[in-house]
């Protein structure tokens, strides 16, 4: 839920706006879960008033001004970490051209501007505001509220809100080889020029060179936003869409119809009412998303899984192209996609389509929410499907300290997501640690719901299991190290000093000095040379010699 949906939902409640500020008034006192909602109602208030005192800047100023107007107002509202005391950039020719218009925008700063907002939160909607409120909002999502009251199109790129690490501001707002660069900040300069127009947009005016001391420029202090990042604005219109009873009632009926075990009847109702939404509303529109997240969700408690998924991918495309991609309806009908893609086993495709909506999420609600839970958990029962136990306890580790948080260590949501993350643990032979949980969720299963509950029960015998087989396995464990030692120790070993015994028959110093003379090391020291003569030598002693006739020394030659 964001801003917009917040709005919808309480104007659908029949809630003014006006009592959003009662609406953040309760949920100050009420459970941690509740932080979540008392922020985004604070957050849009802020939006609210900022759009409020903008328009009185903007109601006497000409359209050439505007954007210099409302990139110093965001600078002062989202900026002032960045820089404490920005100031604005005016084009000197624009503001001679228009000598008679109220230039007092210049003029804020963000005390001033925290102190109108608080005011117009006051008077509007009887809500006081904390007096750290400035340093608590989120810029990115606070952001997109205000482009989206004021009709603004920003330029898309990361804006920086705070400041950079020491050795990164020096990099680039310092001088690098002795030569001077100019700040940038976002992709510009902050006293450059105005792009193709080349607009001189300096803060105090004229064509005089930067001041310098002692012979080194004096850089300005960087900004978050400049004029040139607000490409565009554009108008704002509020309408209402008729509503088709006719059509409402057909796609009640088929509902009522399928729940009735009438499926031939409900069917032909559901396909009435579609077409009865296309013909009025068009192929696309809201209404024609709305209907076809509905007939997705019957086909798919119906168990047709290959309907359910072609409706939600009409779903899908139609909510893009009509309420935008980070819209809340369209993150909601990516996260149904995902889980009727892995019911049709599909489960890389789930896992893509629920990254996607994970990042639009971060976008929209920040890191921390208390719908991410559930969103963490089916993610991580994808990747058990897949045979992932390592990613999967990543997953359910982080659903488990976001439970944490919102709702506490001793919440009953708490113990349930300790008792799967303890299942995941020994999924990834990490036994120790899910012992630990599982323990830790039977306690709070057992202090919160009694010993005889259903949940208390089963963490119980989970228990008794997981520590069965931490035991077994510690002690087969043991077993293989004691076995290992006492391999270790009674094998005989060959020392260096040892000598081999001499063959039967042969001394001691026959077999060192014989055919096997070695080194002491049992290796032979010859080289090859010498190996090789002493095998042909063997070789030729081997075979037999003719022996000569010996003459009779007493026979005399004639």
């Amino acid at each position: 839920m964001d801003g917009q949906s917040l709005s919808r939902l309480m104007h659908k409640r029949g809630i003014n706006i006006r009592y959003i500020g009662k609406l953040a008034s309760l949920t100050a006192t009420g459970s941690p879960r509740l932080q979540a909602l008392k922020a985004l109602a604070e957050q849009e208030m802020i939006a609210r008033a900022f759009k409020h005192v903008a328009n009185r800047y903007l109601n006497n100023l000409p359209t050439a001004m505007a954007t210099s107007c409302l990139a110093h107002l965001l600078n002062c509202l989202l900026g002032s970490r960045l820089n404490s005391s920005p100031k604005p950039q005016l084009d000197e020719d624009l503001q001679y051209f228009y000598k008679d218009s109220n230039y007092s925008f210049v003029e804020v700063t963000p005390k001033s501007l925290q102190t109108e907002i608080e005011a117009q939160t006051q008077l509007r909607y009887r809500y006081t505001l904390e007096d750290s409120w400035s340093s608590s909002i989120r810029p990115a999502q606070m952001l997109r509220e205000i482009a989206l009251k004021l009709g603004l199109q920003l330029v898309a790129k990361n804006y920086q809100f705070t400041p950079p690490s020491e050795s990164m501001s020096d990099n680039a707002n310092h001088m690098t080889n002795g030569s001077n660069i100019q700040p940038l900040v976002n992709g510009h300069p902050t006293n450059g020029t105005g792009g193709k127009k080349k607009k001189k947009q300096q803060r105090n005016g004229g064509d005089s060179p930067p001041a310098s001391v002692n012979g080194s420029t004096i850089l300005e202090p960087p900004l978050t936003f400049v004029a040139d990042d607000i490409a565009n604005i554009v108008p704002v219109v509020k309408d209402s869409s008729s509503k088709s009873v006719l059509a409402e009632e057909a796609l009640e009926a088929g509902r009522i119809s399928m729940m009735q075990n009438q499926r031939e009847l409900g069917q032909e109702l559901l396909l009435e009412s579609l077409s009865l939404h296309e013909q009025i509303y068009g192929i696309l529109h809201p209404e024609v998303a709305r209907v076809y997240h509905q007939l997705a969700m019957l086909y798919y408690n119906l168990d047709e899984k290959d309907a359910a998924v072609e409706l939600a991918h009409k779903a899908v495309v139609i909510s893009e192209r009509t309420l935008g991609i980070d819209s809340d309806e369209t993150i909601l009908s990516y996260l149904n996609l995902s889980l009727f893609e892995h019911a049709n086993h599909n489960t890389a495709v789930a896992l893509a389509c629920m990254r996607h909506a994970l990042e639009l999420w971060k976008i929209i609600h920040g890191p921390t929410h208390p719908d991410c839970i559930t969103t963490f958990n089916n993610a991580a029962v994808m990747l058990q499907h897949l045979k992932l136990f390592h990613e999967s306890r990543l997953w359910f580790e982080k659903s488990h300290n976001i439970s944490e948080q919102m709702s506490g260590k001793d919440s009953v949501n708490t113990a349930t997501l300790a008792f799967q993350l303890a299942q995941a643990l020994a999924l990834d032979q990490d036994h120790k640690g899910a012992v630990n949980r599982m323990r830790e969720a039977y306690s709070i299963f057992h202090h919160k719901l009694g010993a005889e509950d259903r949940n208390t029960k089963e963490a119980d015998s989970w228990l008794d299991q997981l520590t069965v087989n931490a035991v077994s396995i510690a002690k087969h464990a043991k077993d293989i190290q004691a076995q290992k030692i006492r391999r270790a120790l009674f094998t005989p070993r060959v020392t260096l000093r040892t000598q081999p015994q001499a063959p039967v028959g042969r001394s001691t110093a026959e077999g060192m000095s014989g055919h096997g003379r070695q080194a002491s090391g049992g290796l032979d020291d010859r080289s090859i040379d010498e190996l090789m003569k002493y095998i042909e030598s063997s070789g030729d002693a081997t075979r037999k010699t003719p022996t000569k006739k010996r003459k009779n020394p007493r026979s005399r030659r004639t």
